[in-house]
């Protein structure tokens, strides 16, 4: 089986996985108004997404240690579609929230469990670069989903997206059936072999090393303006910047093109000064909070700029920004943890940084709700996320040491990369 062809058919996991995501948000504005929901209960129903994910996404990494990520993929993907099919008619807020519950337990795992399985194909140091395209799967979803969908709520009703989206996620079921094994570093040493000190590491000295902590606070401020992106985005072009339904569905498209260039970028960037001998402290780590930290900077200067276009501008590289280490930070993890334990490792990363998927999109709808006007409302929630970026990339900058926690907690490996003082 081609490891690119296994890459590809990963890319477009993440592609169905980022159109569920990306359609609520494209019809927030009649889907509130067929709930009767206001602002802050609308935020309250798109949180609701996320009231299992995190613990959903830790859960399903343990059982990647022990299942096939293959099968676990599927079921995840058959769970995706089933969940979309009651919104095509229901009417009940309850329905509603639960649908989004149910679909937020089944996507929680899906990222760290797609790149255990990617990396299952790859070597360390050719990982990052495949683990960005996985990445970009978020923006090219999300760039396929705003206009396709946009187009299809506009001509069949805003229920039409669902049942769309549920036909996606049964068709990449399909092709994923003809992969037929777990890869060339799938499993570890043979079970007749003795166990290293590095296989026997455990999950607390792994989950307490500072390169993990540090990515997965800087995963928690990407995430934050992921779940912005997702939930609050066409909203904000709409009622904040005054952008009609149909220019706010291009407009969104944009946005994840930009996320997905500097995500692609950034990753290529990443790999290329990693093969050339660069410490990953840098090339991945501090290239991760440098990122964020621009992430932070771009959405507060938009807060003082006046217009429509320059603060559109800001907002878009800011959160595209904060968006990099999302495919910086699996690798970063992986970097320091044995094949064996690397499910669970990977997937409470996402855990912890989808956390702010809880927390995004009420925060948001509450400031919106309390403040004057909607567009002095999200500025209000700019400046929350910019606040946790910087707060997030100051703490990561210094804590995340791949090479010194890879020594310290997998003693028997040979590291492939010099040591963070060298040059």
């Amino acid at each position: 089986m081609p490891r690119w062809w296994v890459t590809l058919l990963l890319l477009g996991f993440m592609l169905v996985n980022f159109a569920d995501k990306a359609l609520l948000g494209l019809v927030s504005k009649p889907l509130s108004e067929a709930f009767g929901l206001d602002a802050a209960g609308y935020g309250h129903v798109a949180s609701g997404f996320y009231f299992l994910f995190s613990l959903s996404a830790f859960g399903v990494g343990l059982l990647a240690d022990r299942v096939p990520t293959r099968w676990l993929l599927l079921v995840l993907a058959v769970i995706w579609s089933v969940a979309q099919v009651p919104i095509i008619w229901t009417t009940s807020v309850a329905v509603l929230f639960t649908t989004r519950v149910v679909l937020g337990a089944a996507e929680g795992p899906a990222y760290g469990t797609a790149n255990h399985a990617l990396h299952k194909w790859f070597d360390d140091e050719h990982r990052q670069l495949p683990t960005s395209i996985l990445a970009t799967g978020a923006a090219i979803g999300s760039v396929l989903a705003a206009p396709i969908l946009t187009w299809i709520i506009g001509c069949f009703g805003w229920r039409s997206g669902f049942a769309t989206v549920a036909l996606a996620g049964v068709v990449w079921c399909l092709l994923w059936l003809t992969v037929d094994g777990e890869g060339p570093a799938a499993a570890p040493a043979p079970a007749a072999a003795p166990e290293t000190p590095a296989d026997d590491v455990s999950y607390l000295r792994i989950f307490f090393s500072g390169t993990w902590l540090g990515t997965a606070l800087l995963g928690f401020a990407g995430y934050w303006g992921l779940a912005l992106t997702v939930a609050w985005l066409p909203r904000y072009l709409q009622d904040g910047l005054g952008y009609s339904v149909s220019a706010s569905g291009y407009l969104v498209a944009l946005a994840w093109v930009v996320g997905g260039s500097l995500t692609f970028g950034t990753g290529a960037l990443s790999q290329w000064l990693t093969l050339r001998g660069v410490p990953t402290r840098r090339s991945r780590g501090l290239l991760s909070a440098g990122m964020v930290a621009v992430g932070g900077v771009l959405p507060l200067v938009a807060v003082a700029v006046p217009g429509r276009l320059g603060p559109l501008i800001l907002v878009m590289a800011g959160l595209g920004a904060a968006g990099v280490v999302f495919a910086t930070g699996q690798t970063l993890s992986a970097e320091i943890s044995p094949v064996k334990r690397r499910g669970a490792v990977l997937g409470l990363n996402v855990a912890v940084a989808t956390l702010a998927g809880v927390l995004a999109p009420t925060v948001t709808g509450d400031l919106v709700q309390a403040a004057t006007d909607p567009l002095t409302g999200f500025s209000h929630a700019f400046v929350v996320f910019s606040v946790i970026c910087l707060v997030a990339a100051a703490v990561g900058a210094v804590i995340i040491r791949p090479q010194h926690d890879a020594a310290r907690l997998l003693p028997s490996s040979t590291t492939l990369y010099p040591q963070e003082g060298a040059a």
